[in-house]
């Protein structure tokens, strides 16, 4: 019996030791990048949420309170409206009343990067005849506006006031990554007759690798599909 007290009390080698801590390294350089992988994509999911339910909630009070549930500034694609261009008749009134009904901090007509609204964002839309989103008119042309939580809306201009259904959300404001499809996505107004306005995706939509479209972030972060 003494013998063996003896040995217990001589504890772990300092092989065994090292042994272990090699493999509790390993473990933890593998496991750790992938929670923090996952608590960003959580985060990103959230803020998404909050995003599209302060627009959508927006869109209804601007229609019914302020146009009466008559507004000119939609793409219309049902069977009651047709389908093809953009109904803009109203559009710069629309926004105007619409970004009343958001909570905003900063507003900046143009100019937006040099005045601190926008991030210099990794990618931009160069292509696909969406001119409104390209680097020169979200940087000096279109209205930005950042929202009490940080987060930004961008209005899609041809000039100064013209103005087209469509619109950038930056979700978390000017926290990276700053990419389409990452933290950056298109939303454009549609209308049913029977649901009024509503954001839909599909129109100046170009994700970078590895990111998501509008349509593929709403299945993600609102139905819970990858």
């Amino acid at each position: 019996m003494p013998e063996y007290i003896s040995k217990f009390k001589n504890g772990f080698t300092l092989a065994e030791v090292l042994i272990t801590l090699v493999i509790i390294g390993v473990i933890a350089a593998m496991t750790i990048p992938t929670a923090i992988n996952n608590s960003k994509e959580e985060e990103l999911k959230s803020q998404f949420k909050k995003a599209y339910s302060a627009i959508s909630q927006a869109l209804y009070q601007t229609e019914m309170n302020n146009f009466y549930g008559y507004v000119n500034c939609y793409y219309p694609y049902s069977l009651e409206y047709g389908t093809g261009a953009a109904r803009c008749y109203d559009c710069f009134s629309f926004f105007r009343e619409f970004i009343k009904n958001l909570q905003v901090e900063k507003v900046c007509n143009g100019n937006s990067l040099s005045d601190g609204c926008v991030p210099e964002y990794k990618s931009y839309n160069e292509n696909g005849g969406c001119t409104g989103f390209s680097q020169n008119r979200i940087n000096n042309v279109d209205n930005a506006y950042v929202l009490t939580n940080g987060q930004i809306i961008i209005l899609y201009q041809n000039g100064a006031n013209d103005m087209v259904p469509l619109f950038l959300v930056d979700i978390n404001g000017h926290k990276g990554p700053n990419a389409y499809g990452k933290d950056l996505f298109a939303f454009m107004i549609n209308k049913h007759s029977d649901s009024g306005l509503y954001t839909n995706s599909g129109i100046c939509d170009f994700p970078v690798s590895g990111g998501r479209t509008t349509r593929e972030m709403v299945q993600y972060a609102l139905a819970g599909k990858k």
